[in-house]
């Protein structure tokens, strides 16, 4: 997505960066994890292939992604921080995508996922940071209303943080594929509207909502934002 082609979202913990060339070797080492195959349902490229994906994503404007760095360290980030100090004290540690795929083509709807490649990052808080990060500049610069997320049955930790610290509710599951779809929206749906929002009882939507307020307050107060160089 050219949207975020050059933007940067620096917060406590996290920073999102767009994916570029220069992150392609690294991720494509990741992506020859067979755990990390499995848990994102995800087949293995060549080399060639992750430069035409990172190039392809980079012109879709229905995939917005972006590639989460940590500290070096581990510690939080020492804000304010520039570019300069960006590339010297942080590393790759993951991504996270929006897919604004919806069937009907609405774009008020993404299809969200995060992976945290790294193992030593993992349930130390930059997944959760950087998904609140994605979400509060989808919510706010791409104008998304309903998120799901499709989960591997077997990453119990992944769908408790999106149910437990970001008021997901499930709405299916597929035997199939072995996986369940988590939503989160603000929509009202009527009574007999089964659409997004449909299955949300009435503590779920209210969770949802506070929700959406403090990502607004996160974007307008927790969030640096930066230009790429």
């Amino acid at each position: 997505m050219k949207q975020n082609e050059n933007l940067v979202l620096v917060g406590s913990k996290a920073v999102l960066v767009p994916y570029k060339a220069e992150h392609v070797q690294a991720y494509h080492e990741w992506m020859t994890s067979p755990f990390l195959q499995e848990m994102t349902a995800s087949e293995p490229l060549t080399l060639e292939e992750e430069y035409d994906m990172q190039r392809s994503w980079h012109e879709d404007d229905r995939k917005c992604t972006f590639i989460i760095l940590g500290s070096k360290t581990g510690a939080p980030l020492d804000k304010p921080m520039t570019m300069t100090d960006i590339k010297n004290k942080t590393v790759m540690i993951g991504d996270v995508n929006i897919f604004l795929n919806d069937c009907d083509d609405d774009l008020t709807f993404g299809e969200i996922e995060i992976m945290i490649a790294e193992e030593a990052y993992r349930r130390t808080g930059y997944g959760l940071e950087g998904l609140k990060m994605m979400m509060a500049y989808a919510l706010r610069e791409l104008g998304i209303k309903t998120f799901h997320a499709k989960i591997s049955m077997k990453n119990e930790p992944s769908i408790r943080l999106f149910e437990t610290k970001l008021a997901y509710y499930p709405v299916s599951c597929s035997e199939i594929f072995q996986e369940t779809t988590l939503e989160w929206s603000l929509q009202q749906p009527s009574n007999d509207d089964e659409g997004y929002g449909a299955k949300a009882t009435a503590q779920q939507k209210q969770a949802c909502q506070a929700l959406h307020d403090s990502l607004m307050d996160l974007w307008t107060t927790g969030i640096d934002t930066l230009e790429w160089e």
